[in-house]
């Protein structure tokens, strides 16, 4: 009896690296994301204590100078949540991007995959067959020599 041989085996494997590269992909661009949300949350958290402090600040005469320079840092701030929001939205869009590739990537190797499944059931089942057809012949030659031995 021969071994089983797929003959796509190659290609197979060539479309697991491909998903695997995809997948790797897909974690950076997360990465990437949940940095793009950390730097979002520190500079929220910035803009809270900056508008906390000025409340304080406020309460006593402060020079003029002092509230322009806070005014433009919280302007700054904001612009920075803006931009950095932004960053965020783009990252996101971008690993929908990558995991639609991935999910494609998958449906060719699943593809692959199940030809071989089932090019090995019709191996196994050919398989079958011959042995049935083998231990039938074996069978039957026993029974031819027995039924002979009987009659001598």
């Amino acid at each position: 009896m021969k071994k089983f041989r797929f003959q796509l085996d190659t290609l197979l494997e060539l479309r697991k690296r491909k998903e695997e590269k995809i997948k790797l992909h897909l974690a950076e661009k997360n990465r990437q994301v949940m940095e793009a949300q950390i730097e979002i949350n520190r500079i929220h958290d910035e803009l809270k204590e900056l508008q906390s402090s000025e409340k304080h600040r406020r309460g006593t005469n402060e020079s003029i100078t002092m509230l322009r320079y806070s005014v433009s840092y919280r302007f700054k701030l904001r612009e920075d949540l803006l931009k950095a929001g932004q960053k965020m939205e783009d990252l996101r869009a971008e690993a929908v991007k990558v995991r639609k590739t991935l999910v494609t990537a998958t449906k060719d190797r699943r593809a692959i995959e199940i030809v071989k499944e089932r090019r090995l059931q019709e191996w196994k089942k050919e398989n079958r067959t011959k042995e049935q057809g083998f231990i039938d012949d074996v069978s039957q030659q026993g029974f031819i020599r027995k039924t002979r031995s009987n009659k001598s």
